[in-house]
């Protein structure tokens, strides 16, 4: 209660004691003139009746109070509305503050928008300036390219004009040193053949045809016969009377190894011969190497002729040369022809007299069953290889898809990590001098930079990170490549665990690695590799395109090579 409701109830309750003394002040008086004029009645009458007194106390007790009630119901109801109007009042301003809010949020909207568009339109132009400047300045590299190539093509056919005057003299110098060269290598190559078979107890004849090689791999001679019945590892003697009597490397048993088909003399028909080379299985043994050079050397009815050539692991069966046989009464004299015939017939009774057939036998049996089990494990691995090929390039285009979307760059040492949900992967990487790459320190000292970090927002299903360096310039030494699920996004309902796959070009050895990982597991060591210095690349690249260009040229013939090995 204020003020002057505390004055108007002193007021009343003043006003309401005055008036209870009034009364009974006047009561008094009228008892005393009563009982002066008229004691003797007063006597009569007995004790003072005071119930009209009390009644009209009662009358105007209630009046009162009625009035006071009435008061404070005025009062209340006065209260009650000034609550009310205060309520209004703050709900009108709550009302016009949240539109003051409104309009000026729309208004900061309608600023930032401005904003924007006149950034995108002065970037736009920056960019169409950027463009129209490296347009010229390519234009006039190329202008100047073309010059200088001119000049450079002008004097390089001068030198070439040169160069061929001296070489054609050279020619003419070296042919009979080429030729003698020539002969001598196959002279050599004869005798080292001779030396292998003597070692492998092989045998000879007019028409035989050998292969040999430098080191473990598995190579296997294969020889179409007139008939069309082919001699090799799994069908070792033919009707025609032709036998694979030395199948080497098998198991990588020896460097200097020779396969050798061989007919008994004057027993091999007639007509048209192939030779073809296959390069069965790369063992890995010694660090055997691919390309694996080969010579083969045919016997064709008294004439000897070498052949060379190369194969890697996967490369389609070659064929290597042919040639023709005439009727066996048309080669040779009657007196080779008569020792042919008695040595044969001396070998034919020596070996029904030797018990070795049944061991030969089983080996055979081995060898086929090893046959079997090593074309069962060929197809296999190719089947394997051709999936792991297949998985390999799909997740490179992806990878490259991925990075062409993000603006990503590419290099010659590059790590990349690729999955698919709109979780929050994070890429770490840490360099030979011990720095790490990733989503907090973006680029290394040694050149590394996190150019794509994918997802701190979930904004796309198909997020890649990727940390790259500039071409030819990542240093030395072992690199280590972490996966960390930072954050699982509550977006499209993303699961864990999340799949993933990291693609590594450890100058230019391509490594892919697939894992999972869930939110709150720890970060993950994926894979590690080294690389050589910026210099020993270029080196061995510059080394490689070398031979590169010899081996187009046909002027190296791999002895470098074979003196490593």
């Amino acid at each position: 209660m204020d003020l002057t409701s505390w004055l108007m109830v002193g007021i009343l309750g003043g006003a309401f004691l005055f008036g209870i003394w009034f009364m009974l002040v006047r009561d008094d008086g009228r008892s005393d003139r009563s009982m002066t004029i008229n004691r003797q009645d007063l006597k009569r009458r007995g004790t003072p009746d005071f119930s009209k007194a009390h009644n009209e106390f009662d009358r105007k007790l209630s009046e009162i109070e009625r009035h006071l009630a009435s008061k404070r119901r005025d009062e209340r109801a006065i209260m009650l509305a000034e609550e009310e109007a205060r309520k209004t009042l703050a709900e009108e301003a709550a009302n016009k503050l949240i539109e003051e809010e409104q309009a000026r949020i729309a208004e900061i909207e309608a600023e930032e928008a401005r904003k924007k568009a006149e950034y995108e339109a002065k970037r736009e132009a920056e960019l169409e300036a950027a463009r129209k400047e490296a347009e010229e300045r390519e234009a006039e590299r190329l202008a100047e390219e073309k010059r200088l190539a001119d000049e450079k093509e002008s004097q390089r056919q001068q030198e070439l004009a040169e160069a061929e005057e001296e070489r054609l003299a050279e020619l003419e110098a070296l042919k009979e040193s080429e030729a003698m060269e020539a002969q001598m290598e196959s002279e050599a190559a004869t005798s080292e053949l001779e030396e292998r078979l003597e070692r492998e107890g092989a045998k000879s004849s007019e028409v035989q045809v050998s292969l040999m090689w430098d080191n473990y791999n598995d190579l296997d001679l294969h020889v179409l016969c007139p008939s069309g019945e082919r001699i090799h590892g799994g069908n070792k003697i033919s009707e025609c009377g032709g036998e694979l009597d030395v199948d080497a490397n098998v198991r990588p048993e020896t460097k200097k190894p020779v396969e050798n088909i061989v007919w008994p003399d004057f027993k091999a028909p007639p007509g048209t011969y192939k030779v073809y080379v296959h390069h069965y299985k790369k063992h890995n043994k010694r660090r055997s190497k691919d390309p694996t050079k080969f010579r083969v050397v045919c016997n064709s009815g008294g004439e000897l002729t070498h052949y060379e050539g190369q194969l890697s692991s996967g490369d389609p069966i070659m064929l290597v040369c042919e040639f023709e046989l005439e009727a066996p009464e048309d080669r040779g004299s009657d007196e080779e022809r008569e020792q042919a015939l008695i040595a044969e017939e001396t070998e034919k009774i020596a070996e029904e007299e030797r018990l070795a057939i049944e061991l030969e036998e089983t080996r055979q049996e081995e060898m086929a069953l090893a046959e079997e089990q090593r074309i069962a494990e060929i197809v296999a691995n190719e089947a394997d290889e051709l999936e792991a090929i297949k998985a390999t390039q799909q997740a490179l285009d992806e990878l490259k898809e991925r990075l062409e979307r993000e603006g990503g760059k590419t290099s010659d040492v590059q790590i990349s990590l690729i999955w698919n949900n709109y979780n929050d992967l994070d890429l770490h990487v840490v360099c030979p001098s011990g720095e790490r790459i990733h989503g907090g320190n973006r680029e290394s000292a040694c050149g590394g930079e996190l150019d794509v970090d994918a997802n701190v927002r979930p904004e796309t299903k198909k997020p890649v990170e990727n940390v790259v360096w500039p071409e030819g310039k990542a240093p030395g030494g072992t690199y280590k490549a972490y996966v960390h699920h930072y954050k699982k996004h509550k977006k499209r309902r993303s699961k864990d665990p999340t799949a993933f796959k990291v693609i590594c070009n450890a100058g230019g050895d391509i490594q892919e690695y697939e894992a999972k990982i869930s939110s709150g597991d720890p970060i993950m060591l994926i894979c590690e590799f080294t690389i050589e210095d910026p210099e020993t690349r270029a080196a061995q690249a510059a080394e490689a395109k070398e031979k590169l260009a010899a081996l187009q040229s046909g002027e190296w013939d791999g002895s470098e090579e074979n003196e490593a090995d």
